[in-house]
Order: C-alpha cells, then sequence, then structure tokens
C-alpha cells in the first residue's frame, strides 16, 4: 500500500513539475496574447506603455506561478522518489 501511494505521489508531483516548467517557459507567449486581448478589448488602440505592462505583468505572474508549481514539483519528486526507491529495497 505505501508502495502505490509512492508511485502516485511521483507521478502527480511529476506533473505537476512538468506543468511549471510549461508556465515557465510558455508565459511570454501568454503576455503577448493578454496584450493582443487587451487591445482589441479598448477598440483597437491603446497606450504604448498600458500595452507592455499588461504584457509584462501577465507574463511575470505565469512565470511566478509556474516556478511555485516547478519548485514544489521537484520537490515532490525527489522525496516521492526517495520513498519509491526505500520501498523497492
Amino acid at each position: 500500500m505505501k508502495k502505490k501511494m509512492a508511485v502516485i505521489s511521483l507521478c502527480l508531483t511529476a506533473v505537476a513539475c512538468v506543468a511549471g516548467f510549461i508556465l515557465i517557459f510558455s508565459s511570454l507567449s501568454i503576455g503577448e496574447k493578454a496584450g493582443h486581448a487587451a487591445i482589441q478589448a479598448n477598440g483597437g488602440s491603446m497606450d504604448t506603455a498600458a500595452y507592455y505592462r499588461v504584457i509584462d505583468t501577465t507574463a511575470e505572474n505565469y512565470r511566478s506561478a509556474g516556478f511555485v508549481l516547478a519548485l514544489t514539483g521537484g520537490a515532490g519528486v525527489l522525496l516521492s522518489g526517495c520513498g519509491v526507491y526505500r520501498e523497492l529495497k
């Protein structure tokens, strides 16, 4: 039973880690899409500084969320991997 829980935990934390890396690396394109959506919402024109602020803040928010997921997922992979290794002995 412990082995099964450790394997499930290993899989879930690995998925969280991968999802975090995906968010980190795709944060810029997500930010650019948010900037494009902001321009469309404002009727096709927008102040340049506001446009770049939308892109930067959106990208930074997704990058931060990705960092948290990757960090906690990576730590979980290490701890769960250690648990699976101990169960295999």
